[in-house]
């Protein structure tokens, strides 16, 4: 009985920390260029995973989970051009989170993050 008692209580300190990580995540948003016309994203990522979304132009999206090993405690959304140059990143210190709006306006050059996503972004120059 004490066996198993032991093996419970063992058991019952590390659920807490599973019972956080969500299956998967959600990101939805956009990302626009100028004047151009905006890539609008609904993606479900598995938890601790990792992608990276190919934009017009040669810039990147990427997207982590929390649990991957480049962001174990937080999710990740991140900007890349094409050149490699991060233009913009946002970390989410929520193990537990489930879904994530934002959306990248990008007006010459000029980079603008807004979460949660707008139902419209602003035009360039306004």
């Amino acid at each position: 009985m004490r066996i198993i008692a032991v093996a419970l209580l063992m058991c019952g300190t590390s659920l807490p920390a599973f019972a956080l990580a969500p299956e998967q995540v959600q990101f939805t948003g956009s990302v626009q260029f100028d004047d151009g016309v905006p890539v609008d994203f609904d993606l479900r990522l598995p938890a601790r995973q990792a992608m990276t979304l190919q934009l017009a132009g040669g810039a990147m999206l990427e997207l982590v989970t929390p649990g991957n090993a480049a962001s174990p405690d937080a999710a990740l959304v991140r900007l890349v051009w094409r050149d490699g140059r991060v233009l913009h990143t946002a970390t989410v210190p929520d193990p537990g989170l489930a879904s994530k709006s934002f959306a990248y306006r990008i007006c010459n050059g000029q980079v603008t993050y807004m979460s949660p996503a707008p139902a419209t972004p602003a035009a360039c120059g306004t």
